[in-house]
């Protein structure tokens, strides 16, 4: 593994399999989240065997918010998940756009729901995996993963982490990991948070495709990574490059 992509959406990519097969070639490493429990079993079946993709299993709060993920489609990914050691991207959205009517509790019931069940189907002896969504709402998210067993029993990583640095360092004591990116990193809190971030939690991230039915390669997401770890390794005056290595391949042992 060169380089290892904490949270990219391969599913949105129209030629998964072709990115696939170059980043193969360029030695990463993708830890490939989905956005709904249907995405997830079609990209199952396109990207079977794959070799250093880690596909996950996840129910987004934004496609909870409006619908799209339904209660039968949670069900649907309770069901799975015993089978499963990889999970995201599921958490929390409260941010204007995406709390209405309801939603925030339609939320918050969802992502209870999938982290009790990954807290109970967890194997302590190889953790499931969970990429977190959390946007306006890490405190409840973090509640959740305490009243569900999940911080302890799961490995959580916290994709583009913008909390509050008290959220951030709850989150830390609780052995939570953070993925950053290069756009996190644009942002000053994003290098305020790289550079505080224990080192033996954090992650490096694309966030890519920008979208969904993308035509794109595999060279993008190495560059991004690269990116990323430039700037990250100038914040905090060393090599983040080798570090997210290390910590990846302790997150997936």
């Amino acid at each position: 593994m060169r380089l290892f992509d904490a949270h990219v959406h391969l599913d949105f990519y129209a030629n998964a399999p072709q990115v696939v097969a170059q980043a193969d070639e360029l030695g990463l490493s993708l830890l490939a989240c989905t956005v709904t429990p249907a995405g997830y079993l079609r990209a199952a079946q396109e990207l079977a065997g794959a070799k250093g993709v880690f596909l996950t299993a996840g129910a987004h709060p934004w496609w909870v918010a409006d619908g799209r993920i339904a209660e039968k489609d949670v069900d649907t990914l309770v069901s799975i998940l015993p089978e499963l050691r990889f999970v995201g991207e599921v958490g929390l959205d409260f941010s204007p756009a995406h709390v209405g009517e309801g939603t925030q509790r339609a939320q918050v019931a969802a992502f209870e729901r999938i982290m009790r069940a990954c807290s109970e189907t967890s194997d302590p002896t190889c953790p499931k995996v969970v990429s977190i969504h959390s946007v306006r709402s890490t405190d409840v998210v973090l509640d959740v993963l305490e009243r569900t067993g999940a911080a302890k029993s799961c490995r959580c990583v916290f994709h583009w982490f913008s909390g509050r640095p008290e959220e951030l360092w709850r989150a830390a004591r609780m052995g939570c990991s953070f993925s950053f990116g290069e756009h996190s990193l644009a942002t000053r809190r994003g290098r305020e948070y790289v550079r505080e971030v224990p080192a033996e939690l954090l992650l490096t991230e694309t966030d890519l495709p920008a979208g969904e039915n993308v035509v794109g390669s595999a060279e993008e997401i190495a560059s991004s990574l690269e990116r990323a770890i430039a700037k990250a390794s100038e914040v905090r005056g060393e090599d983040v490059g080798a570090l997210a290595r290390s910590n990846a391949a302790a997150l997936l042992e």
